[in-house]
């Protein structure tokens, strides 16, 4: 099955310096593709030359951006489409989309329906640039637990809008990975694979590159994740998108953790 096995990088960081040494490390363990958060473009929508001779160097293609979602136009429609052409011009297929943080609770009704119209209009604004908008489940956001991600499917249009599971968030939402990727396995067009141990409380580590951190989260393998029935369900459809490893800190350091993440799809996929 042609997936393309690809892994986050903004784990090292979102300055020039440290995308590079993001960059020559996912290389050197194997990968080809990536994914960056959305304050990748900023870094380099002045220096595209030196984002072109990046990417030759360690023959490396972005698959996209990862979008946060705060509740304002501002953040959430305008700064994509800002972006959306530096997205094209760099061949970015994906705007994996986090919808607002929500902590401590579920969402509102009133929540969901802002994130269901938010998402649409971005579906709309994504279109004639040919990146696939994906919704990404996540611990303490608005989309977080299966009633959540439900609500958003099916208010949105499928040949809009697609699914992106996190195996690990789905079950820190108290979801099952196989249970929801079996559901929506038709509108999967992205993937963040990352393991989780469900034996302890999870556990915020706080904010890292704008993202939230969790303690027990792991290296593909290294937890209770069923991989095996993950991955037969992506192939019961012939899914050929990205595998993308992600790990929001690991106990070995970046790089170890991605050579982890590698030898897992490789032995496993």
């Amino acid at each position: 099955m042609a997936a393309k096995f690809a892994h986050t990088i903004w784990q090292w960081g979102s300055d020039k310096e440290s995308v590079i040494t993001a960059c020559k490390d996912v290389s050197d363990v194997g990968f080809k593709y990536f994914e960056s958060t959305k304050p990748f473009i900023d870094v380099f929508k002045n220096d595209k030359a030196d984002l072109r001779a990046i990417l030759e160097t360690y023959d490396l293609t972005p698959t996209g951006c990862y979008f946060h979602l705060n509740g304002t136009k501002e953040n959430d429609i305008d700064d994509a489409e800002e972006k959306l052409p530096f997205m094209q011009e760099f061949g970015m297929q994906i705007m994996t989309i986090q919808a607002k943080g929500v902590f401590g609770r579920v969402a509102n009704q009133e929540e969901l329906d802002y994130a269901v119209k938010t998402i649409t209009t971005l579906g709309k604004m994504c279109k004639p640039y040919g990146v696939k908008p994906c919704v990404h489940i996540h611990y303490n956001s608005t989309v977080m637990i299966p009633r959540d991600m439900d609500f958003i499917m099916q208010n949105t249009d499928p040949e809009e809008i697609w699914f992106c599971p996190d195996t690990a968030h789905i079950t820190a939402g108290g979801g099952d990975p196989v249970t929801m990727i079996g559901k929506y396995k038709e509108r999967v067009g992205f993937t963040h694979l990352k393991d989780i141990l469900t034996d302890s409380t999870l556990q915020s580590e706080g904010m890292e590159e704008g993202k939230e951190v969790y303690s027990n989260f792991r290296e593909l393998g290294e937890g209770n994740v069923d991989y095996k029935s993950v991955f037969e369900i992506l192939k019961s459809v012939n899914y050929d998108g990205y595998l993308c490893a992600e790990l929001d800190r690991s106990r070995f350091g970046n790089k170890i953790s991605a050579e982890m993440n590698m030898k897992f799809l490789k032995e496993n996929w």
